[in-house]
């Protein structure tokens, strides 16, 4: 698998943590056959997001039908290529593009919400990263910098850039 890819699971998790969801509400979002507890399900999420248990179709299946309900962010195409990767397949298919921060893929941006504005789906500002991420100066609490279609004070000159 190449390098710059995360696991599957570590694709997973990082959806889930870009979300604000926890182990128990994405678990609480897809159901098992046979049925097992709300707690079994974050259990085993959390072995699938630590890449201790693979992913097989029982899951993927119904993290899917959370996908296409809105409930749980990812690109189901993606998953199933990392998947196939981390097996060992060889790759018959371009790899997917990743932001190294939130994993957000082509398919699966990012929406942001500012006050007073409609949602926007973030943009590619590098190679791996999303414009809701930010520039990757090596510090990841920085803020987001304004979009760039909002004008930004010049201190220095006193004037607006537009």
């Amino acid at each position: 698998m190449p390098n710059d890819l995360p696991s599957p699971g570590t694709y997973l998790r990082m959806r889930r943590e870009a979300q604000g969801l926890s182990l128990d509400d994405v678990a609480g979002l897809f159901h098992t056959q046979p049925p097992v507890s709300l707690a079994s399900r974050a259990d085993l999420l959390r072995s699938i997001e630590a890449d201790l248990t693979p992913i097989d179709d029982d899951v993927v299946m119904p993290l899917i039908v959370a996908a296409e309900n809105g409930s749980y962010r990812f690109d189901p195409l993606v998953l199933i290529r990392l998947v196939d990767l981390h097996a060992g397949s060889k790759v018959r298919f371009a790899l997917p593009r990743l932001c190294d921060k939130c994993a957000c893929s082509e398919q699966d941006a990012c929406v942001t919400r500012s006050p007073g504005r409609f949602p926007e789906a973030c943009g590619w500002i590098g190679a791996n990263r999303c414009s809701a991420c930010g520039p990757d100066d090596g510090d990841c609490g920085e803020a987001v910098p304004p979009p760039a279609n909002e004008p930004v004070n010049d201190v220095q000159s006193g004037s607006v850039a537009a």
